[in-house]
């Protein structure tokens, strides 16, 4: 019995004994996974319809999440529209909308802690990756000490590894600290979003540098566009931003800057 054979027959008495629960449904399955048949097949035609909602073009424009797509635009390369939250961003790209199943997902694995769900996400964004913003550097939106203790974890940076192993990102560099713990934004009304750029101290020299910032999900877009000011304001030539779904749940626009 050869080495895969052996691991094959122990992940499936494993399996049998201890009864996985699914990650999204809670439900016991035979399978050495943390989501069920089921639960796999919702998530894929999540993704399945969104893909098809961008294939029928952009979102109307006239909103805080408008974004221009080289393809409808004919190739001509857009940038974003000066709305009072995401004006502060050259680009930005989200690979989800943030409903259904993916919504679902993305909760279990951050407030639920429930990290091994981490290769799984990476693996979905690299299949479903639209282009990214050119860049020179790649930095995240990092998590406060205090909810990093909290939460045992720092999933937007834990993502970000995922995705260099997959070749969709570069290695993240360390650039922004947040100088005080805030509330939850997603607990605020949604005009009460507001985070000024002095929130976010930038560690290193970014001058004349293209950045590319990523993080999880985007809303008001004031946590992007807050990092965005900050690193403009530190000598930055364009900042674009890489989310892994936005909660504006209408069909996602690629945007693109000039290489």
């Amino acid at each position: 019995m050869n080495y895969r054979r052996a691991q094959d027959f122990v992940t499936l008495i494993l399996t049998a004994v201890l009864q996985p629960r699914c990650a999204l449904c809670d439900q016991n399955h035979r399978l050495p996974d943390r989501l069920c048949s089921a639960c796999k097949v919702s998530v894929d035609n999540a993704r399945r319809l969104q893909r098809t909602a961008q294939d029928k073009g952009p979102a109307p424009a006239g909103s805080h999440t408008t974004i221009y797509s080289s393809k409808t635009l004919g190739g001509a390369i857009q940038p974003l529209s000066n709305t009072k939250n995401l004006g502060a961003l050259d680009a930005r790209v989200s690979v989800f909308n943030y409903q259904g199943a993916i919504a679902d997902l993305i909760t279990r694995w951050k407030y639920h802690g429930m990290i091994e769900l981490t290769g799984y996400i990476a693996d979905l964004i690299y299949a479903d990756c639209p282009p990214i913003p050119a860049h020179d550097m790649v930095t995240v939106i990092p998590s406060h000490w205090q909810r990093r203790l909290l939460r045992g974890f720092d999933p937007v940076w834990l993502l970000a590894h995922a995705l260099t192993k997959h070749n969709v990102i570069e290695s993240p560099t360390f650039l922004l600290q947040p100088r005080r713990h805030l509330p939850f934004q997603h607990l605020k009304q949604f005009d009460q979003r507001y985070i000024a750029s002095s929130h976010f101290r930038v560690m290193r020299d970014v001058s004349s540098k293209r950045i590319l910032v990523f993080d999880d999900v985007v809303t008001s877009g004031s946590t992007l566009s807050a990092a965005a000011l900050a690193l403009k304001e530190a000598g930055a030539e364009s900042v674009s931003g890489f989310t892994l779904a936005s909660a504006d749940n209408r069909p996602i626009a690629h945007a693109l800057t000039a290489e």
